[in-house]
Order: structure tokens, then sequence, then C-alpha cells
């Protein structure tokens, strides 16, 4: 007997161009086959280009600067979202990033609520000060303990909300996102300017894509640069996205005397330039499946989409050693072997977290010297990369969130 659909709500403070806002959109695909789909953000400003399905619905409540309008703000949206929810009556509200999950918990209509954790808040830099205090300390733990299940990308996340947030009692899931192999390689193969071609022809590129934030450590690669361009001075770099540190990562292109350009101008001078930057692009890959490597120096993450989408794409990959993620999709050893860095994983290449420590500019350039220079390195990640890639499958995934909601019999 076919039952009906399950109803499902998903819920984000906002669809702007971060990696939580890409994982929203792509689980909106996979659910609407199968699910009853309606989808909330808080409002609809600075909305990236994202393909998404189901209905999508606008709390219209900005976001402020101001702690009163932020508390009044608050209670706005779960008013409005509990409002929603009776309307709907969703079997499952699924909420991403903090602001909407605490949202979700207060405004519980009698679903299941779910609450799908992408990174790691204990190493979030973002989180700091006397509120950053307040929420690891009372917030999380309170809220987080009222879900009916935490969703989590990766383990390593699962372990960090019990030791440090003591949320013990609470039902986990590793639900790690999803990648399309066949439509990720048809946009990398979309034409880019013959300007850039000449480029990826003509030097060896290093990609880091995503956007331009604190906690993703790209000034501080700049910083080491200088070290890394005396041992490969063709090397060339593109910074694929934007963001609000954009403005920081060139004040220290300026600081290091490294050439770059941008290209919302003119693109002729781009073979002269070290740092290229292509600001954000709807369709990144097309630079990233050309590129040499890619490099991923952030700070922490949670499971870093652009590291899986350059293992579909058979690039290499350099990234830091962070809290979480690249180890658990680079390295098959849970903790750093005894031996000095760089280690060469079997994935992929891991180096240490840029701190500003002077031996670290020495393992980066090794590690990035290594995959220019050595072609069977290069060729053995790009196939190590490709073939580890497989169990983050969209198919593998859609089984996993079936299982989850129910909707086995359907």
């Amino acid at each position: 007997m076919k039952t009906r659909k399950k109803r499902v709500l998903l819920i984000i403070p906002n669809l702007d161009f971060g990696g939580a806002q890409n994982s929203f959109a792509r689980l909106s695909e996979i659910l609407s086959p199968f699910c009853d789909l309606t989808l909330v953000v808080f409002n609809k400003d600075n909305m990236a280009p994202l393909k998404l399905h189901g209905q999508l619905i606008g709390l219209d409540v900005p976001a402020s600067n101001s702690y009163v309008a932020k508390i009044m703000n608050f209670f706005r949206r779960i008013v409005r979202l509990r409002r929603i929810k009776r309307t709907f009556k969703p079997d499952f509200s699924i909420s991403f990033l903090e602001g909407a999950d605490y949202v979700n918990v207060l405004s519980s209509s009698g679903e299941r609520i779910l609450l799908y954790m992408h990174g790691s808040k204990s190493f979030d830099r973002n989180i700091r000060g006397f509120i950053g205090w307040i929420r690891k300390k009372i917030l999380v733990p309170f809220f987080y303990s009222y879900a009916h299940q935490i969703l989590v990308v990766n383990d390593r996340l699962r372990i960090e909300l019990i030791e440090h947030f003591k949320l013990k009692r609470i039902a986990y899931r590793v639900m790690p996102n999803f990648y399309d192999v066949d439509w990720l390689t048809a946009m990398a193969g979309e034409s880019v300017s013959p300007f850039l071609e000449q480029v990826f022809s003509n030097h060896p590129t290093v990609c880091i894509s995503g956007r331009i934030a604190p906690e993703k450590g790209i000034d501080r690669f700049v910083r080491v640069l200088p070290a890394i361009l005396k041992e490969v001075p063709d090397l060339r770099i593109l910074i694929v996205g934007d963001g609000a540190d954009k403005a920081l990562v060139i004040q220290q292109c300026d600081a290091a005397g490294i050439s770059f350009v941008d290209l919302t101008g003119d693109e002729s001078s781009v073979d002269n330039a070290t740092i290229i930057f292509t600001g954000y692009q709807k369709n990144p890959y097309r630079f990233l499946g050309r590129s040499t490597m890619l490099l991923l120096p952030s700070l922490n993450e949670g499971m870093p989409n652009t590291v899986v989408e350059a293992m579909c794409l058979a690039v290499p990959v350099i990234a830091a050693d962070c809290p979480y993620g690249p180890r658990e999709l680079l390295s098959e050893k849970s903790v750093k072997d005894d031996r000095v860095w760089p280690e060469f994983s079997a994935y992929g290449i891991l180096a240490p977290v840029l701190h500003g420590e002077n031996d670290e500019k020495l393992y980066w350039t090794e590690a990035i010297t290594k995959i220019v220079r050595d072609p069977e390195v290069r060729s053995h990640y790009a196939k190590a990369g490709k073939k580890r890639s497989v169990i983050f499958s969209k198919e593998d995934n859609i089984r996993l969130w079936r299982e989850l909601l129910g909707a086995d019999g359907q």
C-alpha cells in the first residue's frame, strides 16, 4: 500500500554563498521526489543563485546589529515559524546552522526536530567573547538537548558534542554530504576565457575555492606564499569566491609584494598576476577541474565540499589538518603520523594549520612543490582521491535519507 509522502520542513537562517547553504540546496534536490517539502529562510536578502526544490518561504525577519533588535527578531522568527508549522504540519523539521536550530526547537509543533550540524563549534573562531561563551556553555547544551536527533556530517562532530557540550543522551546519526560526479564533470568541462586557458596551459595552478572568510585561512596562506614562490616561481593561485575578508587578503598581497588581478576588470593581464581573484562563480568547477591542485588552508571545517568535489574531478588535494573534515576525508589514520609534516596520506596531503610559526611555510612549500614537480605523486593523488569520492555518491545518500525519514515504503 502506498503511503503519503513525509512532510519535511528545511530551515536555514540565510541562503548566501556558504557551504551549509549549498548542502541545504542539494538536500532539497534529493528529498523532493519522495517528500512533501517546504523550505524556510529567515530572510531572502543576499541570496545566492542556488537551485532549490520545494516551496520557499521567507520569515521576512532581517538580521540586525542591535542586541535589543536581535532579541525581538529572535522571538518574531519563533512565532512565524510556529505558524508555518501549524499550517504545514511537518513530520520532520530539519534545521541548518545554530540560529535556525534554536528557532526550530522553540517553535516545535509536535513534529520530530532534527538539527543538522556541518561544522565544529568548539573551534569556530566566530564564536568568541562573552556572547560566544554563553552560546557554548549555556545555549547549545540546553537547546540541543531538546532535539529528537542530531545529524552530523562526520563522527568527529558527534564526539565534540558529547565531550565538549555534554550532550550524551542525544541520538546521533552521521549523514555526510553527497556529490553528483557526472554533474560535476559536465560543469568542469565548460569553457573559461582564452586568457585563463593560457594560464592553465602555461603554469602550475592552485585553486582555493569558497567564501573568503576568516575561518578559511586564505590571508594566512598569502603570508607564506613568498616562500613557496621561491621554489615554484611560476605558480598561479586562483581564489574562486568572494567574501568579507577579500579586502584583507588584498592587503596581505600588497604587504607581501605579490601581484594580483581581479577578474571583475580586464582579464588580459591575468598571465602576469600571481593571484587571480575570480569573484563569485555560478560554476567554480570549470576552474577547479583545470587546476593542478586544490588547496584548503582552513582553520576549521566540518565536511569541506570543495575537497570532495576536487576528488571527484581527480584534482589532488592539499589541506590543513584542521578540526574537522580534512583528515577524515584524506587519511586512513585518525591522528597525525609521528613523523614531521607534511603528511602524505592515503587520499591527499595534510599540512599543519597556519598559526604563524616559521616551520609551517616549509611544510606547505614541500607539499605544493611535490605535487608540481613529481608527476607520479600528482597522478597517485588524482586517482586515489577519485576512488575515495565514490563513497559520497548521490545514490547512497538518497538511501540514507529514505531510511532516516521512514520513506522506504513509498
